[in-house]
């Protein structure tokens, strides 16, 4: 058993031409907006629709109307907005530190402008 399965690195390392992807990408005016179009609508969706279907389902269909059950569902709906708002800043900023590593600059930048 141990000589025909293989070592797997962890976590795998994503397929190379996702990387040139990633290194090589550049905005132009139409993918940034299409980009920002799709990004809107997914904010909408994530933070409004989402949202205020669990309301109508937590006080319909589970009968939460009052007390504690009502602020359990009002935190559950919080806690979903809060959770895909992050989820959106931290795969921006890890998409970007990705990004700049692929293309060689692994430095910090500290400030406008950095000192060589």
């Amino acid at each position: 058993m141990e000589k025909t399965a293989k070592k797997r690195k962890f976590p795998p390392s994503p397929p190379k031409k996702l990387e040139a992807t990633v290194r090589d990408w550049e905005w132009t005016w139409t993918k940034a907006v299409v980009f920002s179009l799709g990004l809107a609508f997914f904010i909408l969706f994530t933070q409004a629709v989402i949202p205020s279907f669990w309301f109508y389902f937590s006080e319909g269909t589970l009968g939460w109307r009052d007390g504690a059950q009502k602020m359990l569902g009002e935190a559950i709906a919080m806690g979903w907005i809060t959770m895909t708002f992050a989820g959106i800043l931290v795969t921006a900023v890890v998409l970007q530190n990705w990004r700049r590593k692929l293309r060689g600059h692994d430095h910090i930048r500290r400030g406008y402008r950095s000192r060589a």
